[in-house]
């Protein structure tokens, strides 16, 4: 912007500008045509924008049409008249605050060489504080007019005789007239009953001089007599003398009341605090307990003298007693809100845990009285509790380790191997080695499956008793273990490390009185601490482990880069699935799914297909295991979800679509917020959506995937149960959910009708759906005399390709309406 001068005003150089910018109040200048010249720093800030943003832009650029046409007409009054503006409005500021703000806009001439222009200059003022601060006036004004004309009390004067003097107005609430009271006329409002006393209570300080302070009843102008309050103090003379007495009479009818409704309510308090299942415990302003309820003197055997005070500590197990008298001492300092839990010894000993609440009791003028809580005996809930946290704790130790061994799974180590990983020396290396059992499949079958997982036993306690306690170990597989050391300084350490364990593990066994000798095979891989996962590092040692069985028992072989061809193939696929997902180039097919019992087609499972440009159709196994590596199974399941869904919309309402979840999609707490979403977004009625889970997703974090099969079930949506009867324990995951359909798995059926049992396993299946409700389905049904066994076991659906396999969402269509039109002809 090339440097001008206002004409007559100011000269807008670099200097002047950097005057405008150190003053607070923004401001701003227009030329003729409403675009921006110049905005100071304040300016800025005000509005949210950088200079450059908003040079040669103009109000509609930053503010709403409607705004926008405001400030204009206003500019071109400005312009037009050369009158100064002023208008003062709310304003929204960056961060959110409203500021009230005047806005003080004039015309100056702008000169630019031998021309000039007209501007606009607009100086923005904030006023919010002075506003403020003269509505906080107005109201303490108001506030205190109201206080002094609707004042309860009536002043009176008396001289030093007790002749009243002068009596406020409101002395008219008595039915008299306030010059009725002069004098000793007061005495007329009087109750009789209270009279003698206030005479003598009045005589007793005008004869000493003491103030006055009594309580007595004064008839109300509606009838009746209301409680009041009158105290008097002297002025007095400097020789001593009383010059005159000043009081008060105050309407203390609603205390006198409440007074005697707090007496009722404390009576009644303490009869339905005694008859209550909770104990109940009342504290005054020191601290001090001042009541206990029956319960709680029963439960600890303690008398109301000895609960008294901090007596209660006494009750409170000596295990629990710092801890609790620690804690109600600080809520009480702080006189907020307490809640623990601890044991209370028992009358007929034991001990008891109780809940402890306790709310603090505030005046209605905020004066602190005290505590009010009550403790609920929980101990049959604590006892459930530890139950509950145990079996989890067992849950989480079976999912993690081993059952034949006892030794941590894959998910074990992966999880210690990134707790530990930020502690691994610099300059140390990581040892990996992947041992294979040679031979162990020849002892298993020979000796039986028994032998062979006493075997296994021995094989790991070895590996105990040799391992440091900073190695980890695991147990892979039917054969394989891995072991993972840190802090190696050098390869042929870790060649030592893998000679030392061949040596531990190959040495005879003695099994139950049978002779075994093993051999071993190891894979070794040793890297520098690095960004790679443990599933990566192990994959390495797989790769040599692999080159190594080629050698036989006793090998060992360390991975070389060159090994990792199938390695950097996976990683190119990751690459490129990455690419797929986001170019749109990957396919969904729908399988469809018959009604047994009538021949209809009710289901298609949407399956994800990718036709990969160079190598063709790319298994969904590869790729879906990629994707969960990678992260994408988020994306990519939500993505196969939502085209499932807006393909489904199409069909016949009787249709359904069933799409697969991955367990880690249940990662994303947000999942059952996406379903929804997506079926809102493409009109598919819920009970129309079938979410196909496999029992992976109760065993790994169970109570939060649990939580979100139950929400998702919540939306109407059908939940199945995938791969039935491969699992570690199917049938208690029927007892964990309400599943609405079992899927078994294609292994029971390939080889029906002439195993019997696999024909007894489904059998069984088809009999626990039939009790409990639920609708069983059978996968891999490719051979007619399958499809009469399981019809005949009473099976619901079934899927295969005696059905068809994985259409395009127009053949899916076609085959629905050929379908139709067959039911319509046999009609």
């Amino acid at each position: 912007m090339q440097r001008t001068s206002f004409e007559n005003q100011l000269t807008f150089d670099a200097d002047f500008e950097a005057i405008l910018n150190a003053i607070p109040q923004p401001i701003i200048v227009k030329d003729e045509h409403f675009r921006f010249l110049f905005l100071n720093d304040a300016a800025c800030m005000l509005i949210g924008r950088a200079r450059c943003d908003l040079i040669g832009h103009t109000d509609y650029h930053i503010l709403p049409t409607a705004e926008a046409d405001r400030y204009r007409d206003m500019d071109i009054g400005v312009l037009s008249t050369g009158e100064e503006v002023s208008v003062e409005e709310p304003i929204a500021v960056p961060g959110g605050d409203v500021r009230r703000l005047v806005t003080r806009k004039s015309r100056a001439i702008l000169t630019r060489g031998s021309s000039s222009e007209k501007v606009i200059v607009a100086i923005v003022l904030d006023v919010t504080e002075c506003r403020t601060a003269e509505a906080a006036l107005q109201a303490s004004v108001e506030h205190h007019r109201s206080l002094t004309e609707l004042h309860p009390q009536v002043p009176w004067t008396a001289d030093p005789s007790g002749e009243v003097l002068e009596i406020g107005p409101r002395w008219e609430k008595t039915g008299y007239a306030p010059k009725e009271a002069l004098g000793a006329g007061w005495a007329k409002a009087m109750h009789p009953d209270d009279l003698d006393e206030v005479q003598r209570e009045w005589a007793k300080s005008l004869a000493t001089g003491e103030p006055l302070d009594v309580e007595f009843r004064l008839a109300a102008a509606e009838g009746g007599y209301s409680w009041y309050r009158s105290r008097a103090a002297t002025r007095r003379a400097e020789d001593g003398s009383i010059l005159r007495w000043y009081g008060t009479v105050e309407d203390i009818d609603d205390r006198r009341k409440m007074f005697e409704a707090l007496k009722e309510s404390e009576a009644r308090f303490r009869a339905i605090a005694d008859d209550a299942p909770v104990m109940i415990w009342v504290t005054g302003e020191n601290g001090a307990d001042d009541y206990h309820s029956r319960l709680w003197l029963e439960t600890t055997g303690q008398t109301a003298e000895q609960a008294a005070g901090k007596g209660w500590l006494n009750a409170v197990h000596p295990d629990d007693r710092n801890a609790v008298e620690r804690v109600f001492y600080q809520a009480f300092d702080l006189r907020e809100p307490v809640r623990m839990e601890y044991r209370l010894k028992r009358a007929g000993g034991g001990s008891a845990w109780v809940i402890d609440i306790g709310q603090p009791r505030f005046a209605s003028d905020g004066t602190f009285l005290g505590f009010v809580g009550i403790a609920l005996d929980i101990t049959a809930r604590r006892n459930a509790e530890q139950e509950r946290l145990l079996a989890q704790k067992q849950i989480h130790h079976m999912a993690r380790h081993d059952a034949v061994t006892g030794l941590p799974n894959r998910q074990f180590l992966r999880e210690e191997f990134e707790r530990l990983s930020d502690q691994i020396a610099p300059g140390t290396r990581i040892a990996i080695l992947c041992l294979d059992l040679d031979g162990f499949k020849a002892i298993n079958d020979a000796y039986g499956r028994a032998t062979g997982d006493l075997l296994l036993r021995h094989v790991a306690e070895r590996l105990r008793n040799f391992l440091k306690q900073s190695d980890m170990i695991c147990r892979l597989s039917g054969d394989e273990f891995v072991v993972l050391r840190v802090g190696i300084n050098s390869n042929a350490e870790a060649r030592l490390l893998a000679q030392q364990l061949i040596d531990v593990i190959e040495a005879p066994y003695e099994l139950a009185g049978t002779h075994v000798d093993l051999q071993v095979v190891v894979g070794l891989a040793a890297a520098s601490k690095s960004d790679q996962s443990l599933d990566e590092l192990i994959k390495t040692a797989d790769i040599a482990l692999e080159r190594a069985k080629t050698g036989g028992g006793g090998t060992i072989v360390q991975y070389e880069p060159k090994m990792d061809a199938d390695l950097r193939a996976r990683q190119r696929m990751k690459v490129s699935l990455r690419h797929a997902l986001a170019k749109g180039e990957l396919e969904v097919r729908y399988q469809p799914l018959a009604n047994l019992r009538t021949g209809q087609i009710t289901t298609f499972e949407a399956l994800a297909r990718w036709p990969h440009p160079e190598r063709g159709q790319v298994s969904p196994a590869e790729f879906i295991a990629v994707a969960e590596e990678t992260g994408l199974i988020g994306p990519l399941g939500e993505w196969i979800l939502r085209q499932a869904c807006t393909e489904a919309v199409k069909w016949p309402p009787y249709v359904s679509v069933a799409v697969n979840l991955s367990p880690l999609q249940f990662r994303n707490q947000r999942l059952a917020s996406t379903v929804r979403n997506i079926l809102e977004d493409t009109g598919l009625d819920a009970s129309r959506l079938q979410l196909e889970i496999t029992e992976s997703v109760l065993l790994d974090e169970c109570d939060s995937n649990l939580q979100t099969l139950k929400e998702i079930r919540r939306l109407g949506v059908i939940v199945a149960i995938d791969d039935f009867g491969t699992g570690y324990s199917s049938l208690s995951y029927l007892r964990t959910f309400p599943f609405d359909k079992i899927k078994v798995d294609r292994s029971f059926i390939a080889d029906l009708p002439k195993s019997k049992e696999s024909l007894a396993i489904v059998r069984a299946v088809a009999a626990i759906g039939r009790s409990l409700g639920i609708i069983t389905t059978v996968e891999g049904v490719e051979r007619q005399d399958q499809l009469d066994t399981i019809k005949a076991e009473g099976f619901d659906e079934a899927q295969g390709y005696l059905f068809g396999g994985p259409l395009p969402a127009s053949q899916a269509m076609a085959l629905l309406k050929s379908r139709s039109e067959i039911s319509a002809a046999e009609r």
